[in-house]
């Protein structure tokens, strides 16, 4: 049944996209976390060509997270790693799906589909067993016996 509903849940969340909104149109805070991407992607994912903004999915209103496409275009893997507005983008691959959760940035090969899911899964439910300030639930008081896993104690 979980894992049923860890399906359900993934695929609700790569079906709520917003469509493709050109980059000059968005707010300067998704501009930032857009080139933020780029940079990381063509890092780890450029070949030949320049990996840029695609589209982008808002999977949190709140913002907290933000999934990013992005896919190659006409441009040179040497061409400035932001936005390049004069490149075209082309349906090749590699494709690559940049997840910013709360300023942390991880960016898989589309084809990851798993590895994407986990990560948007992970972001949009944290934890429980950390408290606000670093604290987990496992942490003793002075005079409390540890108790947990032994990872977490």
């Amino acid at each position: 049944m979980r894992g049923l509903l860890f399906l359900l849940s993934a695929l609700f969340l790569l079906e709520s996209t917003d469509g493709h909104t050109e980059y000059e149109q968005l707010s300067q805070h998704d501009t930032e976390i857009i080139d933020k991407a780029i940079t990381q992607a063509n890092e780890e994912h450029g070949r030949a060509k320049h990996l840029d903004y695609a589209s982008i999915l808002n999977v949190n209103p709140e913002k907290r997270m933000l999934n990013v496409i992005l896919k190659p275009t006409s441009c040179d893997n040497t061409t400035p790693r932001v936005h390049q507005k004069d490149c075209k983008i082309q349906d090749q691959k590699p494709q690559v799906s940049c997840v910013d959760c709360r300023g942390s940035m991880s960016c898989f090969l589309l084809r990851d589909s798993e590895k994407i899911n986990q990560t948007i899964l992970e972001c949009l439910n944290p934890t429980r067993n950390h408290l606000p300030g670093g604290k987990t639930l496992f942490q003793k008081s002075e005079n409390q016996q540890q108790t947990g896993c032994l990872g977490c104690i």
